[in-house]
Formats: structure tokens, sequence, C-alpha cells
């Protein structure tokens, strides 16, 4: 697939007018550094940082102390503890959870050549999933700018559907706080 004689923002045009293969190898690569970086600073935050930052006054230290001991973190944690390694290549199929996942697997001090190893499936997917979709997203777009009532018909019952999905989520979740909230007789 390529997007010829189309500029994509913060793209360089070698790689947005490049085919599909390029874009995605690019996508992947892009998270790669995404996901070590997460990584590699919950694992050196862990690495006696915590223990000598206890007392520090510092903004910044006071951030990242709170960010590596949050729930979320936590939850990455206990991803890990309880899917083992699958969860890591898994987590690049979910929007919210990869960070946690990542932090988690640096936090819990994974070897490095394991968690990489692990975690390249993940990049390829991540990678195509991301390229496609974009290019996809692009295209009908640019169809839509160009004039073309069926990118527009199927992008408003996009965001449609999209909405309506938001709402029952938004719902299903007040809903179990509400039942959780209860007092039990």
């Amino acid at each position: 697939m390529i997007v010829k004689g189309v500029s994509i923002p913060g793209v360089p045009d070698f790689i947005a007018q490049g085919p599909f293969i390029w874009i995605a190898a690019f996508l992947s690569v892009v998270v790669f550094f995404r996901s070590q970086g997460t990584y590699w600073l919950a694992r050196l935050v862990t690495t006696g940082f915590l223990s000598s930052a206890k007392h520090s006054h510092r903004a910044w230290v006071i951030r990242l102390r709170k960010w590596v001991e949050s729930a979320s973190v936590r939850r990455g944690m206990d991803a890990v503890d309880r899917w083992g390694l699958i969860i890591i290549p898994l987590s690049f199929l979910t929007i919210g959870f990869q960070t946690v996942i990542h932090a988690g697997s640096g936090v819990l001090r994974l070897r490095w050549p394991v968690y990489t190893g692990v975690a390249v499936p993940g990049y390829i997917a991540w990678g195509t999933l991301y390229a496609s979709i974009g290019v996809g997203l692009f295209k009908t777009g640019h169809a839509i700018a160009a004039g073309k009532t069926w990118a527009l018909t199927m992008m408003t019952v996009f965001v449609i559907m999209l909405a309506i999905l938001f709402m029952i989520r938004r719902a299903k979740v007040a809903r179990e706080r509400m039942e959780a909230a209860e007092p039990t007789v």
C-alpha cells in the first residue's frame, strides 16, 4: 500500500510516501523506544532511587516516586505476575494498559534480554495495527476533504458507534460503583 503525493504531518516523507511496510516498520521502532523508555525508567527508579529519594523535596523526584508507587504500576506488576510474560506482547493490543505493563516489568526487574525478546512480536503487531488504522483514517480524511460522500458517511457512523460504546462503558462503570457503594443488609 502506498500513500502517493500525500503528506502526513509529523511523519517524514520517505516514510509517509513509501510502501506500507515502511510505515509499519517506522511505527514499530517508535513503540520500541517508547516501551523501552518506560521499562528503563521504572527499572532505574526502583534501583536505589526510591530509598534515597524518600526525603527529597524536589517536585520531579516526588512525582516520579509517586508514579512508580502508584496503583496503575502495581496493576501492571500484578498482571505480569498473574499472566506471565505473554501479557507483554498482548499489552500492545490494548490502549492505556501498555504503559503499566512495561513499567511493571521494569519495577519487577525482568531481565532486559527476556523482556525485549518477548516484546518484539508486540512491537511488530502494534506497528502493523497502527499503520493500518492510521493510513486508513488518513485516506478517509483525505476523501472527506475531497468531498466524497461515502467517506463522510462512514466516518459519521464510526464516530456515532464510538460515542455509543463510550456511553455504555460509562453507564456500566457508574452502575458498578453504585452497586459497590450500596450497603448490604
